[in-house]
């Protein structure tokens, strides 16, 4: 399996990692942020390194970004005003890893 420029991979889990960043900031608090940002901190160095992304993979992943932040912020949004009981910052810091990786995977999947 080719680590470097899988970015299937990275976004997968990226994905997977911002349900664990959710679960771990319940569990241990505000150092369940760092438990959390270590495997979306891991995979973007073990994907990226000495990799040099073509047009296509750069024009993909600013479409990544872009969305990523439509959606966080829309999310936010919706937490804040609806449901004020939840702990937002869990929300925002996990949100972030969930939605650019299920968008990641959405647009290198489908092209």
């Amino acid at each position: 399996m080719k680590f470097r420029g899988n970015y299937i991979l990275m976004f997968t889990i990226q994905f997977l990692g911002g349900f664990w960043t959710y679960y771990a900031c319940n569990l241990f608090g505000l150092f369940g942020v760092i438990y959390g940002i270590i495997p979306f901190i891991l995979v973007l160095i073990v994907v990226q390194a000495k990799y040099i992304p073509d047009e296509r993979e750069l024009s993909l992943i600013h479409k990544t970004e872009n969305y990523q932040g439509i959606i966080v912020a829309v999310l936010m949004a919706i937490v804040y005003m609806g449901f004020p009981e939840l702990n937002w910052f869990y929300i925002f810091v996990s949100s972030i890893s969930v939605a650019r990786g299920a968008i990641g995977v959405a647009l290198f999947i489908i092209g």
